[in-house]
């Protein structure tokens, strides 16, 4: 059983069948109450009694990834609902939602994924919209009896006019059914030959185990993502490291002490934006401009007073917070490019502006002084927050440089006059000015990286951040353009596998490599290949099911035209033993028009599959 639900106006909980017709009786009003939508599940009840063996159904729902969690402890804390406990619900999200979801969602819930259901969209009460939005104007005046009343005529009006043209929309399904298991087989069928067989039996396993576990842990339906392996970010090692100290019960100078560079590490990105804001305004500002500058730069000496308050905590009584900036490593100027002198001539700032001021980090006070103020052991700390926030600054980098590139190839190139091109560039400009931020970023740390004496592993890992690398080109998603004999991507975009092989050969489309590269590290025997060869199975597979479905729906649709016409003939025999000839004569005129309906719908099933048969053998 297929059952989708909905909180979408304007039936908001209403229910329908995977034949997209509407059942009015069981629309729900107009709240938007998670009450409403679970009682317009009340069609399961019963529902395994009723279907002997059938035991499963499958629900779409816009946030089933959330709502399915505790439904069945919803269900059973209520006074009004019950649910037979070997029903097996199946939770789904329709694709026009799916993808406004976290990525994770996707393999999770889609339908592309979900044995058994062929190929359905799950969007069933967005599909009805024009049709129900005929009556939304008069709808909108009417009290709520008279609303729902004309609701109601309008949805038994859909359906029967859905009913009537079953014949068409099968043939239709039919067709594109035959075309599906067609194009998907070929496709299946060239990437089967070219995989291992030791592989293929290894990825069948996987995916039964995947399938089987999908209800009590939907996380195992991932095997149909790349197994992705971000490398740690800052949060992530600073939550590392607090762990660490609690477990250890650190003393109480060296309890946050994380926390405290982190807040230093903060601290300089924050400058780093400021100082290029400031230089991108230049003097030639305005008043608004200006007063967001104080603004910034007044929030900004706020944190680094507090951060100097707290640094005679952590660093000692070694170290004076009243010491001169000469007294430590100023290295914060070296990313402007210019002359300092020339800087406060050419903008908005002066030499002791926040931000230019120099904070106590160990990375600026240098490791000698560290040891001095026993400090030592700040060095390592650092030094890992300092490889989350490189890390953090090269993933924001990869991502708005591929944005960069999507937006020449979809914006720009594709703007028909002045005011499109000039829209385009402005959202290039601002995809830039990320770009410029995270790259200051990355190479003020590894500078810093650089005073606390790193190892010869994080020097190959963190290399120096050229100009030219910056730069990107369409071009490279064409293999056979010109002058791409001696091109390259950047060492950035290159990443190591658990094997150690670097991932770069094959993936200079940068629009396709997005979502594997700029996450960090791949793990497992051929992933990009695993997983084309289980979604082009899991495509084969749902078009197979499709045809079955259409099959068996075609069958269905006779059988039910046929038993409608019985039905309406036993009540014209009932009318006339009756002696009331107007039923009779109703009833008579639906039994006849049932009868013609199967007949046709009979004869156009017949007829479709032979041409089509016919047409396969030529």
């Amino acid at each position: 059983m297929l059952l989708g639900t909905s909180w979408s106006p304007p039936y908001r909980g209403s229910c329908l069948c995977q034949t997209r017709l509407l059942c009015p009786s069981l629309h729900g009003g107009f709240s938007e109450r998670r009450k409403t939508n679970e009682h317009g599940l009340r069609p399961l009840r019963g529902f395994p009694a009723q279907h002997g063996r059938h035991h499963q159904a499958v629900t779409f729902y816009d946030i089933n990834c959330q709502y399915n969690k505790h439904f069945r402890v919803r269900v059973d804390r209520s006074r009004f609902l019950d649910m037979a406990p070997q029903l097996t619900i199946i939770p789904g999200i329709g694709l026009w939602h799916i993808h406004g979801h976290q990525d994770s969602c996707y393999v999770r819930y889609a339908s592309n994924f979900i044995e058994g259901i062929g190929r359905i969209d799950g969007e069933i009460m967005e599909t009805l919209w024009a049709r129900l939005n005929l009556i939304s104007p008069a709808a909108r005046g009417m009290s709520s009896p008279h609303r729902k009343e004309c609701l109601d005529y309008q949805m038994n009006d859909s359906n029967f006019c859905k009913m009537i043209r079953m014949k068409r929309t099968l043939c239709r399904k039919y067709k594109l059914a035959r075309n599906g298991i067609s194009e998907s087989g070929k496709a299946f069928d060239r990437l089967d030959e070219a995989a291992p067989s030791h592989l293929k039996t290894e990825w069948l396993a996987r995916e039964r185990i995947a399938q089987s576990s999908r209800l009590n842990d939907p996380a195992a339906m991932d095997e149909y993502e790349i197994n992705i392996k971000k490398a740690p970010s800052k949060k992530e090692i600073e939550l590392r490291l607090l762990e660490e100290g609690n477990a250890r019960n650190a003393a109480p100078s060296r309890r946050s002490v994380a926390t405290w560079i982190s807040t230093g590490l903060a601290i300089e990105e924050a400058q780093i934006a400021l100082l290029i804001e400031v230089r991108r305004i230049g003097r030639r500002s305005t008043e608004t401009q200006r007063l967001d500058i104080a603004r910034q730069r007044d929030r900004l000496q706020g944190q680094i007073d507090g951060f100097a308050r707290s640094a005679l905590t952590h660093l000692g009584e070694g170290f004076d917070a009243d010491d001169e900036p000469e007294d430590l490593n100023v290295d914060i100027l070296d990313d402007l490019d210019d002359d300092p002198a020339d800087f406060t001539e050419t903008s908005h700032t002066w030499t002791n502006s926040p931000e230019l001021t120099v904070i106590p980090l160990p990375s600026n006070l240098g490791v000698d002084r560290c040891r001095r103020c026993m400090a030592e052991d700040l060095i390592p700390l650092e030094m890992s927050l300092r490889e989350g926030q490189a890390n953090d600054a090269l993933h924001n980098l990869r991502i708005y440089l591929c944005n960069k590139a999507i937006l020449f190839r979809t914006t720009v190139r594709q703007a028909k006059s002045q005011a499109l091109k000039t829209r385009a560039w402005s959202q290039v400009t601002s995809v830039q000015q990320a770009v410029s931020l995270h790259a200051s970023i990355y190479t003020k740390t590894r500078k810093q990286m650089m005073k606390l004496e790193p190892g010869q592993d994080q020097l190959q890992k963190y290399k120096p951040l050229l100009r030219e690398q910056l730069k990107i080109s369409t071009a490279v998603g064409d293999p056979n353009a010109r002058g791409q004999r001696n091109e390259s991507l950047a060492w950035f975009w290159s990443v190591k596998s658990t094997s150690g092989v670097l991932i770069n050969r094959g993936m200079r489309n940068v629009s396709s490599c997005l979502h594997v590269i700029s996450h960090g590290y791949l793990t497992g025997p051929m992933p990009s290949y695993r997983v084309h060869w289980l979604r082009a199975k899991a495509l084969r597979d749902r078009w197979r099911e499709e045809m079955i479905l259409v099959k068996l729906e075609m069958d269905w649709t006779c059988k039910f035209f046929l038993w409608k016409a019985t039905q309406w003939g036993d009540h014209m025999q009932e009318s006339l033993e009756k002696r009331l000839p107007g039923h009779g004569c109703y009833a008579g005129r639906q039994s006849r028009m049932y009868s013609l309906l199967a007949q046709d719908a009979q004869a156009a099933f017949q007829d479709l599959q032979n041409v089509l048969i016919e047409a396969g053998d030529e």
